[in-house]
């Protein structure tokens, strides 16, 4: 039998070995504490600057001329539109990669639906404002001058455009002054209506028929479309700065 007051040599160990651990926890949390309290001590904060960014703009603008509102009454085969509208970026700070033109009709006919024998659109450009002079009436045609000599504006790389092509995608417009910031466009457009637009009563109703057809199967007499011109200027690339 153990007497009371014995205690067994493996309660001593147990005992022993918590002692141990213990100790050996609270030496780890005390080097703990001990570092962790050393790097949280040492510190060190610095600014640069102030740094001021700003951006720039793209704006683009139509006038003081623009005589694209004027309009055109009873064309016929062969007919040719020239209008004036100055194209600037004034205000811009940005310089543009591109500026297209596109077009939109409302109404719509087949003046402007039909790419073959509907309106086709080509562009001028002087390096000063035209000369307008106003020739005959009703309606008004407008002639322009350009002493310095005139240069083409090319649509996507072509001389001319069918207005059909412009309506389903813009065009972009090269070259350009004003697709440098505060640039200036002095720009004629001049609508023609092919002289083979097909057109006889006799054998089809006024402006009906297949785009592209021939007079017996599309007439182009009688049509009526109002065209909206939008020019859309798009900022430079990305650079270092």
């Amino acid at each position: 039998m153990t007497h009371p007051s014995q205690t067994p040599a493996g309660s001593e160990r147990s005992r022993d070995y918590r002692r141990i651990v213990l100790s050996v926890v609270l030496v780890l949390g005390a080097l703990g504490a001990l570092i962790g309290g050393a790097f949280a001590t040492f510190t060190a904060s610095v600014t640069a600057g102030p740094q001021a960014i700003t951006s720039g703009t793209v704006k683009l603008a139509v006038g003081p001329v623009n005589d694209v509102a004027t309009g055109a009454t009873n064309i016929a085969a062969g007919d040719t539109i020239a209008r004036e509208a100055d194209l600037n970026s004034t205000g811009g700070t940005i310089a543009n990669k591109e500026i297209t033109l596109k077009f939109s009709a409302s109404p719509t006919s087949l003046l402007d639906t039909d790419p073959t024998n509907g309106l086709q659109v080509s562009i001028q450009a002087c390096s000063e404002a035209w000369k307008r002079t106003v020739v005959g009436s009703p309606p008004p045609p407008f002639t322009y001058t350009c002493t310095p000599g005139a240069t083409a504006v090319k649509v996507n790389g072509a001389a001319t455009a069918s207005i059909s092509a412009l309506e389903a995608a813009a065009g972009v417009l090269t070259p350009l002054n004003s697709l440098g910031a505060g640039g200036k466009d002095f720009l004629v457009f001049t609508l023609t209506l092919p002289a083979a637009a097909p057109g006889d009563l006799g054998k089809v109703a006024a402006c009906s028929g297949a785009s592209g057809g021939t007079a017996a199967t599309e007439d182009l007499q009688g049509c009526s479309s109002t065209l909206t011109y939008t020019f859309q200027a798009t900022q430079r690339n990305g650079i270092e700065q």
